[in-house]
């Protein structure tokens, strides 16, 4: 007689699976803000091939938080005056409440970006994102941890962001990509700070000193300008050549006999003209009907006409 001690086994196993999926069902229906938080990372990672997330290992306390989402933001046309190349952005997110007490925004020194300038532009951006982060929590809606906004934000105000602290950019004579001579920008440390006694005797050197943080700002904006319209300017001279070649294209093949113009429509003075000849073509102009169609039975005009020339040649008359 077979046992039927194992039979059950499969039904058990297969109840306690359907009761763990409908755990985590529950879990991922009563948490939508971690849900959220999952969607936002992928959608990170799938704009910015290079970012990475880290983790809290299992066992550590709140895990899986925190999450560091390291972002490396390269810098746009708009910065290219400055010897800056990417912005290595760090968002950290420590809880589960998608609420503004639990982001960070930090921003790493490097070679390119002073320590000074760094500290600047986290703050900034930690201030940025809460900001946004609150005023979302007050429309209302499904959680939003605006982690792509934040990466976008970076991308868009990337040279604003580097002239946080003016002290700390340096201008100076460069090249670009053709050879001309244009202004270029390097971020420092901040320069020492003097004796109080100095400050307060140049005074009138600093607000001086202010004037000429405007007057480079604004130089350096007008050479935005002046390189988009010159790129506006080759690029008309580009669109010229190649219309100049296309028109010599042409010509030289309707010296070979090609027809390149094609079948030729006619305008609207021509089609009217053809619609004035053609009209009244087909058109019977007279009142009464054709001979053709006339009555030809007995009785009819046709008839007797036939009758009249019969009995006149009868009779010998004309």
């Amino acid at each position: 007689r077979p046992s039927s001690i194992h039979r059950p086994r499969p039904l058990v196993f297969a109840q306690r699976r359907v009761c763990t999926m409908g755990k985590r069902e529950a879990v991922a229906a009563s948490d939508p803000a971690l849900d959220a938080l999952q969607k936002e990372l992928v959608a990170v990672k799938a704009k910015h091939a290079q970012a990475k997330v880290v983790k809290a290992k299992p066992g550590e306390p709140n895990f899986p938080f925190p999450i560091k989402v390291h972002v490396p933001i390269p810098a746009p046309p708009a910065a290219s005056a400055f010897d800056v190349s990417t912005i290595q952005l760090t968002l950290t997110v420590s809880g589960r409440e998608c609420a503004p007490d639990n982001i960070d925004a930090d921003v790493a020194p490097s070679d390119e970006i002073p320590a000074a300038v760094a500290e600047a532009v986290s703050a900034s951006l930690q201030e940025t994102w809460r900001t946004q982060l609150a005023k979302a929590r007050e429309a209302g809606g499904p959680p939003a941890w605006l982690l792509v906004q934040t990466t976008d934000f970076v991308h868009a105000k990337f040279p604003i962001l580097l002239q946080l602290r003016p002290e700390c950019v340096e201008t100076y004579q460069g090249c670009d990509d053709q050879g001309a001579t244009l202004r270029r920008f390097m971020l420092t440390e901040p320069p020492a700070p003097a004796e109080e006694a100095a400050e307060s005797d140049s005074g009138s050197d600093e607000e001086s000193g202010e004037g000429e943080e405007d007057e480079e700002a604004q130089a350096f904006w007008e050479e935005q300008e002046r390189r988009k319209a010159e790129a506006a300017r080759l690029k008309a001279i580009k669109d010229a050549q190649e219309a100049e070649a296309r028109r010599q294209e042409v010509e030289r093949l309707r010296e070979k006999g090609v027809d390149v113009d094609g079948e030729k429509r006619a305008s609207r003075k021509e089609q009217e003209e053809q619609r004035n000849r053609k009209r009244g073509q087909g058109n019977r102009l007279s009142k009464t009907a054709p001979r053709a169609s006339k009555f030809a039975g007995d009785g009819s005009a046709l008839a007797r006409g036939e009758e009249e020339k019969k009995k006149n040649k009868a009779s010998g008359k004309k």
